[in-house]
């Protein structure tokens, strides 16, 4: 069973067998019906191993058996088993354990052996937007197999210039990724800002209050955090590729949420992003996964394949190890971390682990480490400091 779960899997039930009671025809584990009195009968009644069935037959032994405790009993156990255990057959201490060295190396060989070339690179649309300071691209490209979409805002003027990539956040019934920029006279107009829709979604940039928006890219919407990688590092290779005035060595990737956590990742796979910017970013998905098993976002991006015997638990560990960059922080540029200390959906401590794995690694001067009395949510809400800070960390490049 896994560790912590309250309900028993098929192989640990006990031998079943009907038994008529009443004219009543129920399955009923031996062990339960040598119980003698009610209060023996209560203390299992209220264990979470105890099956629908079971408290059926419990309560009809208790003189209870009426339609609003049959009602009862199926509630207790239908939501201790289905709600609570989505990992009831797995062992979750197994699942969810510390990575091993030979596990990490895996996982950074198959980084290297992945094919992140680009095809068929189109472009959509092309204008002059804010005055005509900046050229906007929506672009099309393709590789592994699918069809991706993201946009370019290109300075005008002659020249070369840095790259930014802003990465976006997950939600699992969201298949739009929004981004508004506001340019006036005072925008710093010194980099190439670099937008992928990311897979699964479409893009949707607002440019001054005008918005222009991209079909949506092919693959899987929750391969959210190592598939999203592919999709920044394939985005970098096309403007690489194809943008005269890009300088990709002098390239930087924003994000908030999972948008912070790609960032991470592309900074450790690709050594010509020179620093990363994550915005309440998960930095370990083996415990945050573990401790949402129940979550539908989570299932979606690890476990869904495992339960529905799609994935293999090594499987399933691949993919949380590579989707979580506390385990490779050696590999990290610079970058600077900002974290809400009211923040439920990404705690505080995911942050803190990083700060404390790269400070043993002897690597705190490759950090910036700020922490906000603010939510996931508003945490860029009425919130100077995070901008400023965020700026002055970039503009170097």
């Amino acid at each position: 069973m896994g560790a912590g779960r309250g309900c028993p899997t098929m192989s640990e039930l006990q031998y079943f067998k009907f038994r008529s009671q009443n004219g009543m025809l129920l399955l009923v584990p031996d062990a339960l019906r040598n119980i003698k009195n009610n209060r023996e009968f209560k203390k299992v009644l209220a264990s979470p191993y105890t099956t629908f069935t079971a408290h059926i037959y419990l309560l009809h032994k208790m003189r209870a058996f009426t339609v609003i405790a049959i009602i009862a009993a199926f509630a207790l156990s239908f939501t201790a088993c289905k709600k609570k255990d989505f990992l009831y057959d797995y062992n979750t201490s197994e699942l969810f354990a510390t990575p091993t060295d030979t596990e990490k190396a895996a996982v950074m060989h198959d980084w290297q052996q992945r094919d992140l070339s680009i095809t068929q690179y189109a472009v959509l649309n092309q204008l002059l937007v804010a005055g005509g300071r900046y050229i906007l691209k929506l672009v099309s490209y393709r590789f592994q197999n699918m069809n991706e979409y993201g946009a370019l805002l290109i300075p005008a003027q002659a020249g070369t210039f840095p790259v930014r990539m802003m990465v976006g956040g997950f939600g699992h019934e969201i298949t739009t990724n929004t981004l508004n920029v506001g340019i006036d006279s005072t925008t710093d107009g010194t980099f190439i800002l670099a937008v992928p829709a990311l897979r699964g979604q479409s893009l949707s940039l607002t440019v001054n209050g005008v918005a222009y928006t991209t079909p949506v890219s092919e693959g899987r919407h929750c391969d959210a955090f190592d598939g999203g990688t592919d999709d920044v590092l394939a985005m970098l290779n096309l403007i690489d590729t194809l943008e005269e005035k890009a300088d990709v060595t002098r390239t930087a990737v924003r994000g908030g949420s999972r948008g912070g956590t790609v960032a991470l990742l592309a900074g450790i796979r690709d050594a010509r992003v020179k620093r990363v910017v994550n915005v309440v970013g998960p930095t370990d998905m083996l415990i945050l996964t573990k401790a949402t098993v129940n979550d539908p976002t989570y299932q979606c991006q690890f476990l869904d394949d495992l339960v529905n015997k799609q994935a293999s638990v090594a499987a399933t560990r691949h993919k949380m190890i590579a989707s979580s960059p506390i385990y490779f922080t050696e590999h990290l540029p610079l970058v600077q971390v900002h974290m809400g200390s009211k923040d439920n959906m990404v705690p505080v401590e995911q942050g803190n682990l990083l700060l404390q794995r790269m400070t043993e690694q002897g690597l705190a001067d490759r950090l910036e480490f700020y922490v906000y009395y603010k939510t996931h949510e508003d945490i860029a809400t009425d919130n100077p400091d995070l901008n400023t800070r965020i700026q002055q960390f970039l503009a170097p490049l």
